[in-house]
């Protein structure tokens, strides 16, 4: 069975880190280990960590200043053994004892380097509601609208040696980026079952990524490209347009009016698409 890896990045994680670290140690399947990422927390966070590795040696840490939760993870993935990568959010759980397991038996079935599951949503705020499932099979519209919860998702280590790492400028959707960027170059695998237990309130629920978005549909264009024209962007559009009319630096004339271009088949085609925006 393969070999996973679960990351967690952590900084003055002490009110939830047990709890999170309850449900990975209970789980019945024992190829696996976790790499504890944190940013030197002056908390009690590293030496719950000390308690759990003396007694579970599946448990890694490393303690040092880092630039942010991204940082953190690019810096897991680099020192990981695993076959298969996870990122769980250290104010997250695993829905139950079976995760890893299912996951392992699911590698063995498909060549895909990405399967997804959902999460549950635990707590409410202005975007989610408790106890809803996020949020199903994805196709082209939905994840260039919506990201998958990294917290449902299994990584083949290898797709990040061949499209890179999470772009550390993004402060909280470096994982919408990077899944962008997989799901323009590889298939996705989808099982219909909960992964994780996914608690609103985390840093990504309350701050706005102002960067990502002003790069958004020069991401799309770059990631994408001639399928931006497709009725899978219509809602997209005014990113794409975006992209054309701002002149930003690290698009060409040739790339802006690429943009252009598709901008104005997307307003096209929304004229006779019921719904979009």
């Amino acid at each position: 069975m393969s070999a996973i890896s679960i990351i967690i990045p952590t900084f003055n994680a002490k009110n939830t880190l047990e709890r999170c670290l309850q449900s990975i140690i209970h789980q019945d399947y024992t190829n696996f280990e976790v790499w504890f990422i944190d940013g030197g927390s002056t908390d009690s966070t590293l030496q719950i960590l000390k308690d759990y590795a003396l007694k579970w040696p599946f448990l890694r840490y490393i303690s040092e200043p880092d630039k942010g939760i991204y940082d953190a993870m690019n810096k897991g993935i680099k020192i990981c053994n695993g076959e298969w990568v996870y990122f769980l959010g250290s104010d997250d759980t695993l829905y139950d004892n079976h995760v890893l397991s299912l996951i392992a038996a699911t590698t063995t079935c498909t060549d895909a380097k990405v399967i997804y599951g959902n999460v549950i949503i635990r707590g409410e705020n202005q975007w989610n509601l408790d106890n809803v499932i996020f949020n199903g099979e994805y196709d082209v519209e939905k994840i260039v609208n919506i990201n998958i919860c990294h917290q449902a998702m299994f990584y083949h280590k290898n797709i990040f040696e061949l499209l890179g790492d999470y772009n550390i400028k993004y402060v909280t959707s470096a994982d919408h980026d990077f899944n962008l960027r997989c799901f323009a170059a590889t298939p996705f695998y989808y099982i219909d079952t909960i992964i994780a237990n996914f608690f609103v309130g985390g840093h990504s629920s309350n701050v706005t990524d102002d960067k990502f978005n002003d790069d958004r549909g020069a991401t799309l264009m770059k990631y994408f490209k001639n399928r931006i024209y497709t009725r899978s962007f219509i809602n997209s559009r005014l990113f794409i347009q975006k992209a054309a009319l701002s002149g930003k630096p690290d698009l060409t004339w040739g790339e802006r009016l690429y943009c252009l271009m598709a901008y104005l088949k997307l307003k096209t085609l929304s004229l006779y698409v019921p719904g979009s925006k």
